[in-house]
C-alpha cells in the first residue's frame, strides 16, 4: 500500500478579529479625546477690594550695557541718578534687593560701580 502523503499547509491564526478590536479602540480614543468638557465648579463672583495699598516690588533691576551705561525701568540713568533711585526705593521698602544684569562684554569696573 502506497499512501500518498498530503502536504500540510501551516495554518496561521486568524487576526481579523484583533484588527477589528484595534480599529475600534483607535476610533474610540480619537472621538473621545476631542470632546472638551467645561470645568466643573461653582459660579462665584469674588468681592473686589475697596481699601488697601498696592504691593511694592521687592526687587530693583539695574541693567549695564557694554558701554557702561546704567538702565533702570528701561530708561538710561547716570551713576548719581542710580544712587537716588536706589535710595528712594530703600526708603519705601528697606527689604528690597538689587539685581544687576550686565552685558557679557562690559568691563568689570562698570559692574562694580553699579554694585557700589
Amino acid at each position: 500500500m502506497n499512501f500518498e502523503r498530503t502536504k500540510r499547509q501551516r495554518r496561521s491564526p486568524d487576526i481579523t478579529p484583533m484588527i477589528d478590536v484595534i480599529f475600534f479602540l483607535l476610533v474610540f480614543f480619537m472621538v473621545f479625546s476631542t470632546i472638551k468638557t467645561e470645568p466643573m465648579g461653582l459660579d462665584v463672583e469674588l468681592p473686589r477690594a475697596v481699601t488697601g495699598s498696592a504691593q511694592t516690588s521687592t526687587s530693583f533691576e539695574v541693567l549695564v550695557d557694554k558701554s557702561g551705561g546704567f538702565y533702570v525701568s528701561g530708561r538710561q540713568v547716570s551713576g548719581i541718578e542710580l544712587e537716588q533711585h536706589l535710595a528712594e526705593r530703600l526708603r519705601v521698602n528697606p527689604d528690597i534687593f538689587v539685581i544687576v544684569k550686565a552685558d557679557k562684554e562690559v568691563r568689570y569696573d562698570h559692574v562694580v560701580r553699579a554694585l557700589d
